[in-house]
C-alpha cells in the first residue's frame, strides 16, 4: 500500500509541477510564484498521504488572500491597491486539491459518511432552501450575470461544506481543525504586530490600512482580520477549558494575549462588536466556565491594550458610543435609505443576488449624497439579504441562523461527551461572530469560514446521533 501511495505520490507531484510550469509559461514568473509551487506540493502530500488534514489546511489558508498576487494566471483587469491579483489564491487551490481527492475515493468507494444520518439533519436542507433562493433570484435578477457568479460562488460554499462532512468524520478531526484555526489565529496576531511596529503591509495597502496603521495581515480588509482572530479566540477559549495540564494552558493563554493584540489594532468596530456577542454566547453554551471569564477578561486586556497605542484607533472604536450611524460618518444611513427603497420595490424576491451596487448606480443614483460613488454596496448583510433575495431571502438567513443557535443549544443540553459541547459553543459562538461582523462589513454567505464550521456542526450532531 505505501509503495502504491509512494508511486501515486510521485505522480501527483509530477503533475502539478507541470501546472505551475505551465503558469508561468501562460503568465509571468516572478519570485512570488516559488511559494505556489511549494504549496502545490505540499498540497499534492497532504491529498494522498493525509486526506482527513484538508479541511485543516482549507482554515489555515483561508486567511492567505495575499496569495493572490504568487498565481500568475486568471489575472483581474482591475488592479487591487496597486496589485496585480488572480483569480485564484491558495484557498481555492485547496477546494480543488479536496474535491479531485473526493473523486479518486469515490471512484474506489472509500467515501466515510454515514449519509442516511446528514440527510436527516434539518440545516442541511435549509441550506437546499438557500440554494434555492439564489436560483430564484438569479432567474428575476436586473444582472443575471452578476447574480449567475454569486451563485456559482455558493455552490462551491456548498460542495466546500459537503466535502468537509466527509473528510472531519471523528472528534480528532474536529479538533485538528479548532487547533489549526488557534495556531493560524496566533500566527495571524504575530503578523498584525509586526505590521503595526514597522508601517510594512502585506497586501490591499490602502490608504485606511497605511494612514491609520490599521493592521490587516494577509487579509485585504482589517474587519475580515478582526472576525477571524474573533473566532480562533473562542477556540483558544475552549482548549484552555478542555486541558488539564498547565503547560498547554500557558499556550492557549498566549494565543489569547497575540489574537486580543492583533484584534486591537485592526481597529474594526464590528470586530469588537462581534467579539462582544460571541463572548456571551460562548458562556451561555459553554459547558464549565473555569477560566472562561478570565480569558475573556484577559482578551479584552489585550485587545484595549495595543489599540490605546494608537489614537486614532481608539477614537474608531470610542466612536461606537454614539451609536452605529454616528460612527459610520453617515455612509451607513444612506445606504440603508436605498436598501429599504429596494426592499419597498422588489419585496418578495429582491433585486438579484450581487446587485446592489448596481442597482444602486443605476436605478437609485438620487440616495447618494456625495459627487461620485463613494460606498456603493450595502456592508450590512441583513439589509442586502432583503435587498437583493427580499422576504424570502431573509425568511431563510432567519431560519438558517436560528437554527445553528438552537442547535448549540441542544448540544449543550442532550450531548453526553464534554470535548464535543466545547467544540460546539465555539462553532456556534463563532458563527454568531461572522453573522455580527457582517452587519458592518457585509461579507456572509461569501465567508468560506462559516461553511467549515457548519460543516464541523453538523458533524457534531451526526456524531451524537451515532
Amino acid at each position: 500500500m505505501n509503495l502504491k501511495e509512494n508511486r501515486g505520490l510521485l505522480i501527483v507531484e509530477g503533475i502539478v509541477t507541470l501546472l505551475w510550469f505551465g503558469m508561468i509559461t501562460a503568465g509571468v514568473f516572478y519570485p512570488s510564484t516559488l511559494l505556489t509551487l511549494v504549496y502545490l506540493w505540499f498540497l499534492a502530500w497532504v491529498a494522498v498521504k493525509r486526506p482527513r488534514w484538508l479541511p485543516a489546511v482549507l482554515v489555515a489558508v483561508i486567511p492567505l488572500e495575499v496569495s493572490k498576487q504568487f498565481i500568475p494566471v486568471l489575472i483581474l483587469k482591475e488592479r487591487v491597491a496597486g496589485f496585480t491579483v488572480s483569480v485564484l489564491d491558495f484557498f481555492r487551490l485547496a477546494q480543488a486539491a479536496l474535491g479531485l481527492r473526493w473523486l479518486y475515493d469515490l471512484r474506489k468507494r472509500s467515501v466515510p459518511t454515514s449519509w442516511h444520518l446528514l440527510k436527516k439533519d434539518s440545516l442541511i436542507w435549509l441550506f437546499g432552501a438557500l440554494l434555492g433562493v439564489y436560483i430564484l433570484s438569479t432567474l428575476f435578477s436586473i444582472a443575471p450575470k452578476q447574480s449567475l457568479a454569486e451563485s456559482v460562488r455558493l455552490v462551491s460554499m456548498l460542495v466546500t461544506l459537503c466535502l468537509g462532512l466527509i473528510y472531519l468524520p471523528t472528534k480528532k478531526d474536529l479538533w485538528l481543525v479548532g487547533q489549526t484555526l488557534i495556531v493560524t489565529g496566533t500566527v495571524l496576531g504575530l503578523i498584525a504586530i509586526g505590521e503595526y511596529l514597522s508601517g510594512h503591509f502585506f497586501f490591499n495597502v490602502t490608504p485606511a490600512v497605511l494612514i491609520n496603521r490599521r493592521a490587516n495581515a494577509t487579509f485585504a480588509d482589517p474587519n475580515i482580520l478582526a472576525r477571524f482572530l474573533v473566532v480562533t479566540f473562542l477556540f483558544a477559549v475552549a482548549e484552555l477549558e478542555r486541558q488539564d495540564g498547565w503547560p498547554k494552558r500557558l499556550l492557549a493563554l498566549g494565543a489569547i494575549v497575540l489574537q486580543g493584540a492583533g484584534l486591537g489594532i485592526t481597529g474594526s468596530r464590528g470586530g469588537l462588536l462581534a467579539l462582544a456577542g460571541a463572548m456571551v454566547i460562548f458562556a451561555i453554551l459553554v459547558p464549565r466556565r473555569r477560566f472562561t471569564l478570565s480569558a475573556m477578561l484577559l482578551m479584552v486586556v489585550a485587545m484595549i491594550g495595543a489599540a490605546a497605542t494608537n489614537p486614532v484607533i481608539m477614537r474608531r472604536l470610542e466612536s461606537l458610543s454614539k451609536g452605529i450611524l454616528s460612527a459610520s460618518g453617515g455612509i451607513r444611513e444612506y445606504l440603508w435609505r436605498v436598501g429599504i427603497a429596494m426592499v419597498r420595490d422588489h419585496p418578495l424576491i429582491g433585486i438579484g443576488i450581487g446587485t446592489f451596487g448596481t442597482a444602486f448606480m443605476t436605478l437609485y443614483p438620487y440616495f447618494n449624497p456625495y459627487s461620485t460613488f463613494y460606498v456603493s454596496l450595502s456592508h450590512t448583510a441583513v439589509m442586502t439579504v432583503l435587498a437583493e433575495t427580499g422576504i424570502i431571502g431573509f425568511t431563510v438567513l432567519y431560519f438558517i441562523f436560528a437554527k445553528t443557535l438552537q442547535r448549540g443549544w441542544d448540544i449543550l443540553r442532550r450531548a453526553q461527551d464534554d470535548q464535543l459541547r466545547f467544540l460546539s459553543a465555539s462553532i456556534v459562538a463563532g458563527v454568531a461572530a461572522i453573522f455580527i461582523s457582517a452587519q458592518g462589513e457585509g461579507r456572509l454567505y461569501e465567508e468560506p469560514l462559516l461553511w467549515l464550521l457548519w460543516a464541523m456542526l453538523i458533524t457534531i450532531t451526526r456524531l451524537e446521533w451515532e
